[in-house]
């Protein structure tokens, strides 16, 4: 069991059209908001509650190894691994991660890429919101010639699980969340800085339901830098910190 790797990584790139509209779904009955959902799409993303600007740091870290101790084209490695949440930290969360991770060569028989697909499930429980939860992820990663500084990641987050929005427990339910991530750069980790997502793009969707109502709530992702995302659901625009999974309403 290795010990828990907290590398803080911000989240996905602006260019969304200012007319253009992203789907928000609710039933007349449902007493999940826009806000809400925005709360349970910040917490698939953040440090704070195991998101993924923590374990696409695992998935590229680990893929570099692949990469250096490279055994040949078509080797997959497998690892696993724990999170729990650091000493002091406001949301407490316990993970348990398996990853698999293969060797992609180009038409030289030259190590190109690698396949990364990793497992989840575990828990968390912060002051907003809590949840239980499994999933996966598949991403190709590139970017591991010696001169490149950052690595290249596209693929696709997906989770289920149940949730309770706080302070009002009557707000609990379902979830899926399926992320998809397009384009995202990550600044390699050294001696004195961790692994930083610096742009890319994607989409978030999340569907659930309540014991009053189904919602669905779909909408553009962009990792702006400085450990802030921004998102936007319906016409509404959220900013989160990767960090501490505050969530603001502009």
């Amino acid at each position: 069991m290795r010990k828990p790797l907290f590398f803080l990584i911000p989240l996905i790139l602006l260019g969304v059209s200012a007319c253009k509209k992203f789907d928000v779904t609710s039933s007349s009955a449902s007493i999940v908001t826009v806000d809400d959902a925005a709360t349970m799409i910040a917490a698939s993303l953040t440090s704070n509650t195991n998101g993924f600007n923590i374990f696409s740091s695992e998935a590229a870290t680990t893929s570099q190894g692949v990469m250096t101790n490279s055994t040949g084209c078509g080797i997959t490695h497998l690892d696993s691994m724990s999170h729990v949440n650091p000493a002091g930290s406001n949301t407490a969360f316990s993970y348990k991660y398996k990853i698999s991770n293969k060797l992609n060569c180009n038409s030289n028989n030259v190590s190109d890429n690698v396949t990364s697909s990793l497992t989840f499930a575990g828990n968390f429980n912060g002051a907003n919101l809590s949840a239980s939860n499994i999933g996966s992820s598949l991403l190709t990663i590139a970017g591991f010639s010696p001169t490149s500084l950052v690595y290249s990641i596209t693929g696709e987050l997906k989770s289920t699980g149940s949730f309770t929005i706080k302070p009002d427990s009557t707000k609990k339910g379902t979830i899926g969340i399926d992320i998809v991530i397009k384009s995202l750069i990550i600044t390699k980790a050294t001696a004195t800085t961790p692994c930083i997502i610096t742009s890319g793009s994607g989409t978030a969707t999340i569907t659930g339901n309540s014991p009053r109502g189904a919602f669905t709530f779909t909408g553009a992702l962009t990792f702006n830098g400085s450990n802030v995302a921004t998102f936007t659901l319906g016409t509404t625009t959220y900013t989160v910190d990767l960090l501490t999974g505050v969530v603001t309403r502009k």
